[in-house]
């Protein structure tokens, strides 16, 4: 009872972050999931693979149906099996906020090789009206190609745009908009010559992609690409090719012996100076963009490039929505850096509500899940009547993670926002 009257007086205080014109529903799992301690669930059938305490009606019509049934696939098992959970839970929190009684979950565990086709058959045999998730591509590829006959939406919980379709949304924050967002305020600024610091692999030859995009679309031509083995980087020879130290350390060796020879009193002001540095001469760019696979490479690059003169105190440091988290604060070398992100304050809010409730702190993505399954719930609460035409509204939602705007060709469109790294605090910039 403490739980749940706990649960209540939350659910008050943090009534103003939901929706503009979205809000949400009642949760179950099945037995692959774990249940949660503040929110009462319903495990008295461990066979029953759907939403147990809801009857499904049966009329083919989804406009016309009481309940909504929603699949949420989701890495529950295997090595992802948090970032599972954390959706998951987000999803639940979403419906428990409004207590809407139509909404039907068939959880499908993405995690589970073996049995997620097998699975994924049995539940077409219902009647599905949408699928949220999968998290990554190869399971939204897999899914959609099942699905591909059925016309069931899905919702990817994914960032990658180049797996959308007609019917197949992309919902998490796109590489092109955050590189679009980034180099639009950073041409405004007047910077002009980048390298780029990506892995050799299919995300960095779509960073690649991007960038010569726009930066053909914008005349751009000062782009120098840096690629890092994302198997085993090799992080100081990265740092050095990227810096082009050895060329600039022959530089100074070759200055200092020019100056010895002079003898002069201004020439001999000069070495001083230059026995102090470990190269000489200006770097070909005034930007570096860090595109990195995880954090702990953006901080391993962050910490060994200024060894190689890539001092962050001269050259503008880039990121992406990876560096949105309080250990970027803790990296000297990402002070005054700047990054793309989803409403970080936003964010916070819904962190610290969510660990109120679960006692853990959520995945980035689990805010993905709360805005999604809360929209959808709130389209369909009122007259039963939810169609994927209603996720089409031209003036699009606002949530968790700030406006978004669904179209009907999968795209979903989003306006990242720019935050500085300054006295170990996120600063909004634009």
């Amino acid at each position: 009872m403490y739980l749940k009257k706990k649960f209540i007086l939350l659910i008050a205080v943090f009534t103003f972050l939901g929706f503009l014109s979205c809000e949400t529903p009642t949760n179950h799992q099945n037995e692959t999931t774990t249940y949660n301690k503040s929110i009462k669930l319903d495990n008295k059938n461990k066979n029953n693979n759907t939403l147990s305490s809801q009857i499904l009606n049966e009329e083919k019509d989804t406009a016309q149906r009481e309940f909504l049934n929603i699949a949420l696939m989701l890495p529950l098992s295997g090595k992802h099996y948090q970032i599972g959970n954390s959706l998951l839970n987000s999803a639940q929190l979403a419906v428990e906020k409004k207590n809407n009684k139509k909404i039907k979950f068939t959880i499908i565990d993405t995690g589970d090789e073996e049995q997620l086709l097998s699975r994924l058959y049995r539940v077409l045999e219902d009647e599905i009206d949408i699928i949220i998730g999968p998290v990554f591509s190869d399971k939204v590829n897999q899914v959609r190609e099942i699905t591909k006959n059925k016309a069931i939406p899905i919702i990817a919980l994914s960032n990658n745009s180049e797996i959308q379709d007609n019917r197949l949304y992309v919902f998490g924050l796109k590489l092109e908009d955050e590189i679009k967002e980034l180099l639009t305020y950073s041409i405004n600024r007047n910077l002009k010559k980048y390298a780029v610091l990506v892995p050799r692999n299919e995300f960095g030859s779509r960073v690649e992609k991007e960038i010569k995009q726009f930066q053909s679309k914008n005349n751009l031509s000062s782009f120098v690409f840096n690629f890092y083995n994302p198997d085993s980087p090799d992080f100081y020879d990265v740092s050095k090719n990227v810096s082009n130290f050895e060329v600039r350390k022959t530089n100074l060796e070759k200055k200092i012996k020019l100056l010895e020879r002079e003898n002069s009193e201004k020439a001999k002001e000069e070495l001083k100076k230059l026995k102090k540095l470990d190269t000489y001469g200006e770097l070909n760019f005034e930007a570096l963009i860090i595109f990195a696979q995880n954090f702990q490479e953006v901080s391993n690059f962050s910490s060994i490039l200024p060894y190689y003169d890539v001092d962050p105190k001269k050259v503008q440091y880039i990121g992406s929505s990876l560096w949105a988290k309080n250990l970027s604060l803790k990296e000297p070398g990402l002070e005054n850096g700047y990054f793309t992100s989803l409403d970080i304050d936003n964010q916070k809010k819904f962190e610290n509500m969510y660990l109120e409730i679960f006692n853990s702190k959520p995945h980035p993505l689990a805010t993905l899940s709360y805005d999604i399954v809360g929209l959808i719930s709130n389209l369909h609460q009122d007259k039963n009547n939810f169609t994927i035409k209603k996720l089409h509204n031209s003036n699009g939602f606002i949530g968790m993670n700030g406006w978004f705007k669904m179209t009907s060709d999968g795209n979903v469109l989003r306006q990242p926002k720019i935050y500085k790294i300054k006295k170990q605090k996120f600063s909004l910039l634009n």
